[in-house]
């Protein structure tokens, strides 16, 4: 008999779970669809917002990492929603959808909206990361190298070490991402000395960004170095 009870509660628990989940679908589609029309003269961020948070509140992933993306491209609009998004995002995150979590490694880099705390963003890029998210491996990595450039002088990289932030930026010249690919420059630069490699990524950068590639990489330790 008790097995009868908790087979019927399973059936019970996964039907109720299936009606809840094919609303919560359309309501996404719906708000993906509106969403489409950002720019317009007709189109509303809070709208956009509440579209989204339909399906949130059914416990629809992909609608609360959108609720949060919504939030954060028009955050004085839609400030009032502020911690409600936040919340979102961090049960997005927690349930594994990995645009969320590299949303989070990224507001917990940037200290918006939340503390900031590189190592605990860098947990949350790396996890992304490891679901697919390629562009997780490149801020990972600028997060590693931005840790490691004031120590560099007291700290000794170790060989895994340095394999680890080659490897996370290297993913920056697939995606041509400016910024990866000069930090990757500034890492060569200081840890192997190699201004071969250094010129190779400068010009990638420069042929990718242009202007403001230039004007990122006058920041660099290498730019007077290489242009002597």
């Amino acid at each position: 008999m008790m097995k009868f009870v908790i087979l019927l509660s399973l059936i019970m628990t996964t039907y109720v779970n299936a009606q809840v989940k094919e609303p919560a679908e359309e309501f996404y589609k719906i708000a993906e669809q509106y969403y489409e029309t950002k720019g317009s003269n007709d189109f509303s961020p809070e709208k956009a917002y509440q579209l989204f948070r339909k399906g949130a509140v059914l416990g629809h992933v992909p609608s609360k990492n959108m609720a949060y993306v919504v939030f954060n491209v028009y955050p004085k609009t839609l400030f009032p929603h502020m911690e409600e998004a936040i919340h979102y995002l961090a049960d997005a995150a927690k349930a594994n959808n990995k645009f969320a979590q590299f949303n989070l490694g990224m507001v917990l880099t940037q200290g918006s909206y939340l503390e900031k705390n590189v190592t605990l963003a860098n947990k949350w890029l790396y996890s992304s990361a490891l679901l697919g998210f390629k562009r997780a491996h490149v801020h990972h990595g600028i997060n590693l190298v931005n840790q490691y450039m004031p120590q560099r002088n007291e700290m000794k990289l170790s060989e895994e070490a340095y394999d680890v932030i080659v490897s996370e930026l290297t993913h920056a010249e697939e995606l041509k991402h400016i910024e990866g690919v000069v930090q990757l420059a500034r890492f060569q630069f200081v840890a192997t000395g190699n201004l071969e490699e250094v010129q190779r990524l400068m010009k990638l950068a420069i042929e990718w960004g242009g202007e403001d590639a230039i004007n990122l990489l006058k920041t660099t330790e290498f730019w007077d170095v290489v242009n002597k």
